[in-house]
């Protein structure tokens, strides 16, 4: 079974470029050459959203963080 699977994962990126014409520089490709561009674009997505959760994580915190001194300020003031 397994050995079907990989066959047909190896099928499947072999006619991927020629269904998707973003991919279409891959069509004359090694399928090792396109799981390589794949995975690289797999990885800049992941850091993409990793970094801009950290920024929305970052800019969130300073927010409370100016929210409570302010209520802070108001309760001792």
């Amino acid at each position: 079974m397994l050995v079907n699977l990989i066959n047909i994962s190896y099928c499947a990126m072999k006619i991927f470029p020629y269904t998707e014409e973003t991919f279409s520089q891959y069509r004359g490709g090694s399928v090792q050459e396109f799981r390589f561009a794949i995975s690289g674009r797999i990885r800049q997505q992941v850091f993409y959203v990793n970094l801009v959760q950290n920024i929305e994580t970052h800019i969130k915190s300073n927010v409370i963080a100016k929210v409570l001194k302010q209520l802070c300020l108001k309760h001792v003031g």
